[in-house]
Formats: structure tokens, C-alpha cells, sequence
């Protein structure tokens, strides 16, 4: 990581802001506990195009987990 993205992380972070590295670090950390089983995740690129990727899971757990997400996120809203 660049001295540069060094200061934006740092200055996401005391804004409280969530970026993309640390989200996929604390993702890290939890997987290096033992504490995740299967992983699913959408990202939007800078282009606007969205892709998405998962671990070795059935696809209807997939779509369970992210209904899960969804539901979460409309909680977090209200």
C-alpha cells in the first residue's frame, strides 16, 4: 500500500468510514480465527460494473446469505 493510501485509510477510519480494504481485512482476520464458514460478496467497480464471487457453497445457501445481507441492510436503514 502506498504512503498515500496509508493517509486515506487512516483518515476513513477517523471519520468512521468503512473503505474497502478495511472491510476485506476485518474479513481476513475473522477467516484467520476460524470464525467464517462460506463467503459471498458484490462489489461495484469504478466503471459502475458490478461483479460478484463466492466460496465452494451451494447456490441456494448463497442466495439465503444474501438475503440475509439485504435484511440486514433494511434493518441498518430504519
Amino acid at each position: 500500500m502506498s504512503p498515500l493510501d496509508e493517509v486515506l485509510e487512516q483518515r476513513a477510519k477517523r471519520e468512521g468510514k468503512v473503505t474497502p480494504r478495511a472491510c476485506i481485512e476485518n474479513l481476513l482476520q475473522a477467516i484467520e480465527r476460524g470464525e467464517v464458514e462460506s463467503v459471498v460478496f458484490v462489489v461495484r467497480q469504478p466503471d459502475g460494473l458490478i461483479k460478484t464471487g463466492w466460496s465452494n457453497t451451494l447456490h441456494t445457501e448463497l442466495l439465503g446469505l444474501l438475503e440475509c445481507g439485504k435484511n440486514h441492510v433494511l434493518e441498518e436503514m430504519w
